[in-house]
């Protein structure tokens, strides 16, 4: 702790970066073929439920695929937002499943950053 900064790399000076982890309710999706290209989040909040950001990345070609044939299933004809947003290229979903993410931070807006996929469930949240 007490080492003086370089600029150079040293041992003495490390970054460590903070991962967070938590589950978000999938709202929608971007569709690609035989997948999807990114998954919509939300997150319920007493009465609310509010958009919080996307993620694309996470996946394999097959993880892609098995998530896209889940959330066909669900497919919704209007968003499940309390406000509304624009995601012109989103098709949207009963909010049925729970992806579990990966992020670094949530920006003063309330949106993810650096999100990353790392798993979808079924039904109600896990602590």
């Amino acid at each position: 702790m007490d080492a003086p900064y370089r600029s150079d790399r040293v041992e003495a000076w490390q970054k460590i970066k903070v991962v967070q982890r938590e589950q978000f309710l999938v709202i929608g999706f971007i569709k690609e073929p035989g997948g999807v290209a990114a998954l919509y989040f939300g997150r319920q909040d007493g009465k609310e439920r509010r958009y919080v950001g996307k993620a694309g990345t996470g996946w394999t070609r097959t993880k892609s695929a098995e998530i896209r044939k889940a959330l066909d299933t669900v497919v919704s004809p209007k968003q499940k937002l309390t406000q509304t947003i624009k995601k012109p290229k989103a098709t949207w979903v009963e909010p049925k499943f729970y992806a579990d993410i990966e992020y670094r931070d949530i920006t003063s807006e309330g949106l993810l950053r650096a999100s990353s996929f790392k798993g979808l469930t079924k039904g109600t949240r896990r602590s």
